[in-house]
C-alpha cells in the first residue's frame, strides 16, 4: 500500500486512487487526531496493547468493529475516557492489498458510552460526513452496538453455513424464518440487560440485507479463506450473556457450535 496506494471502486464504478503513509506502529513522535480501530473483534486486545506501547497518552480511539465486547477489551489498556464507540452498515470488501470495492451505502453511528454528545464526536461526525458517509452521533451507542451485533448474528453465520449471499438470506423462506427467530432471541437477551435497541434490529436487518444483497458476508468470506471468524464475539457473546441471566439461547448456541466446527474443519483440527 505504501508503494501502490489505495484503490477504491465506488458504487458508480468510478475508481478513486489515494496515496497514504503507512506504519506498523505508533511512537511518541506521532500525534494522531483520531485512531480508528477496524480490526476483527478477536484482535482488539492485541491492538490495545500495541497502542499502549506507543506511549501516547489520551489519544482518542474510535472502535468501528463488529460484535460485542470491543470497548471492554480496549478500555483497560487505553483508558475508558479515550474510547469512542461506533458502528457502521457501510458495505465494502477487499480484493487485495489496498484494493477495496464499496459494495453498499449505509449509516455510521458514533457515540460516548456515557451517552453524552461530546465535542469530539461532533468533530468526527463532520469529518465523516465531509468524506461522504452518512453519520449520526448517538446518545444510545450501546443500543446501536447491540442492534448491529444482533443483526450480524442473524446474517453472518446463516450465510456462512449455507454458503449464500446476503440477499438469499431474505429471499429463501427457510433462511428468512431462522433469521427472524435469531433476531428475537438476541433481542430478548438485550432487553434482559435493559438495553434500548435502536435502531430496531428487524428494521435494521431488512435495510442491511437490501443494501448488501449481492455481498458475501464477512463470515462467509472468512470461512472460504480458512480464516478465524468473529462467531465468538457475535452469537457466542449473546449465548454467554444469556447464560449469566439463566436464559436459554438455543439458536445462538447451535449457530456458534456449527461455525466453530466449520473453522476446525478448515484448519484440519
Amino acid at each position: 500500500m505504501e508503494r501502490k496506494g489505495i484503490s477504491i471502486r465506488e458504487l458508480s464504478g468510478k475508481v478513486v486512487q489515494s496515496h497514504v503513509q503507512t506504519k506498523t506502529r505508533l511512537s511518541r513522535r506521532d500525534k494522531p487526531d483520531l485512531v480508528l480501530v477496524t480490526v476483527k473483534a478477536y484482535d482488539s486486545k492485541a491492538v490495545a496493547s500495541l497502542l499502549k506501547k506507543s506511549g501516547i497518552h489520551n489519544m482518542p480511539v474510535l472502535s468501528l468493529q463488529n460484535g460485542l465486547g470491543n470497548v471492554e477489551e480496549l478500555a483497560p489498556q487505553l483508558g475508558s475516557d479515550s474510547i469512542i464507540a461506533g458502528a457502521t452498515t457501510e458495505g465494502a470488501m477487499t480484493t487485495g492489498p489496498g484494493e477495496v470495492i464499496h459494495t453498499g451505502r449505509g449509516m455510521t453511528w458514533v457515540g460516548e458510552m456515557n451517552g453524552r454528545v461530546s465535542d469530539r464526536c461532533l468533530v468526527i461526525q463532520r469529518a465523516f460526513r465531509k468524506a461522504g458517509f452518512a453519520t449520526i452521533v448517538s446518545k444510545n451507542i450501546k443500543g446501536v452496538l447491540w442492534a448491529k451485533a444482533i443483526v450480524n448474528s442473524a446474517i453472518n453465520p446463516i450465510s456462512a453455513i449455507t454458503c449464500v449471499k446476503n440477499g438469499d438470506v431474505s429471499r429463501i423462506p427457510e433462511l428468512r424464518e431462522i433469521t427472524s427467530k435469531v433476531i428475537d432471541e438476541g433481542s430478548a437477551v438485550a432487553r434482559a440487560y435493559e438495553i434500548l435497541l435502536k435502531p430496531d434490529p428487524k428494521s435494521l436487518l431488512a435495510t442491511v440485507l437490501s443494501q448488501t444483497s449481492r455481498n458475501k458476508s464477512s463470515m462467509l468470506r472468512d470461512i472460504e479463506a480458512g480464516r478465524k471468524t468473529e462467531i465468538r464475539q457475535l452469537n457466542g457473546s449473546i449465548s454467554r450473556l444469556g447464560r449469566r441471566l439463566g436464559m436459554n439461547t438455543p439458536l445462538n448456541d447451535l449457530l456458534t457450535k456449527l461455525v466453530l466446527a466449520m473453522e476446525r474443519t478448515q484448519h484440519n483440527l
